[in-house]
């Protein structure tokens, strides 16, 4: 009897025994475990507190990209401008030599030049500077290359808009027809010059060379 009584003790001891070291296991997966899913948490809240964008901030971008465009803006009008008076500064001068080397190989201006007064470089006029053999150009030479998107009805300045047919403006030719290099503008200006060229400007206004007229001879 005493030896069963003793027997029966051991396995409850040894069942309490297995029972703690289950428990221990348990508690070590759970350690084991539990800082996994704290630190899985902490790069949730993390990766949130990097997206999250508040109010201030998105002012502070878009004063900025203000600042960026009040800047940037204003400098590419005034550049693209000065790129126009670039080109019609060129254009004056080489059409100006091209009206010389004409005189210099006719000798005489056609009467599609004018009479001495002033006035667009019109389609006759681009014909024959641009080697049309055809009344006022016989030997058919090219003193002039017209660019072909600008030259379909006379030669066109740098500030002509091709989408609007209302704000179309020519350069503008003068010759001295009586050959004593002597040239009287509108507005009471002497030049001595064969031949003078000019564009109206940026206000597409024909002010005969003064104004902000780019010429050809300054």
């Amino acid at each position: 009897m005493k030896t069963n009584i003793r027997g029966q003790g051991a396995d409850d001891r040894r069942q309490t025994t297995d029972d703690r070291c289950q428990m221990s296991e348990v508690r070590g997966q759970r350690a084991e475990y539990a800082p996994r899913s704290l630190s899985r948490a902490k790069s949730r809240g993390t990766l949130h507190a990097l997206r999250a964008f508040t109010l201030v901030e998105l002012l502070v971008v878009i004063s900025i990209i203000a600042l960026l465009l009040g800047i940037i803006v204003p400098s590419y009008f005034s550049i693209r401008e000065k790129a126009k008076y670039t080109k019609a500064k060129v254009t004056v001068k080489n059409l100006e030599t091209a009206f010389k080397a004409y005189l210099d190989h006719y000798r005489t201006w056609p009467s599609a030049f004018g009479p001495g007064t002033a006035q667009e470089i019109d389609e006759s006029v681009v014909n024959i500077l641009r080697g049309d053999k055809i009344a006022g150009n016989l030997d058919g030479i090219a003193f002039y290359e017209f660019e072909t998107t600008n030259s379909s009805d006379g030669a066109l300045d740098a500030w002509y808009d091709p989408y609007n047919s209302a704000l179309k403006t020519y350069y503008w030719v003068q010759v001295d027809d009586n050959y004593d290099n002597k040239i009287d503008l509108a507005g009471g200006q002497k030049l001595y010059r064969a031949v003078i060229v000019w564009s109206p400007g940026a206000d597409r206004t024909n002010d005969y060379g003064t104004g902000d007229d780019v010429k050809s001879w300054d």
